[in-house]
């Protein structure tokens, strides 16, 4: 059927509205293998000055909350710092870029914790 005198559209040539879901998971209509979640997210923070912000932002405020604990002992642990950032600070940053965090004890000879490590969720 003609309208105005054109052609009827080719079914090809119909715009999608909404994306294919293999687009969605990171894979192309190429065939292209789908993206890791760490360079997803190492890509969008990186490339994100807001994103890096926030995250910053959001990781003092939790390292410099206030903390009350039962044993001053346990206070040093975990307001030590390792590599120049709090410990706090550190796991509420993996929290936010990857949902997980994982802290390492290190127990003395006398078994008793002596140093808190915060280790990378990705690994």
């Amino acid at each position: 059927m003609k309208l105005f005198g054109r052609k009827a559209a080719v079914a090809a040539a119909v715009v999608p509205l909404a994306r294919p879901m293999a687009a969605l998971l990171g894979t192309g209509m190429a065939g292209e293998t789908p993206r890791s979640w760490e360079s997803e997210v190492r890509e969008a923070y990186l490339a994100n000055a807001v994103a890096q912000r926030s995250v910053r932002l959001v990781a003092e405020a939790v390292g410099g909350a206030p903390l009350t604990v039962s044993d001053p002992q346990l206070e040093r642990l975990v307001r030590a710092t390792s590599a120049g950032q709090g410990l706090l600070e550190t796991c509420a940053a993996q929290l936010l870029l990857h949902g997980n965090a994982y802290i390492q004890v290190l127990t003395g000879a006398d078994g008793q914790p002596c140093e808190l490590f915060a280790l990378r969720p990705e690994r």
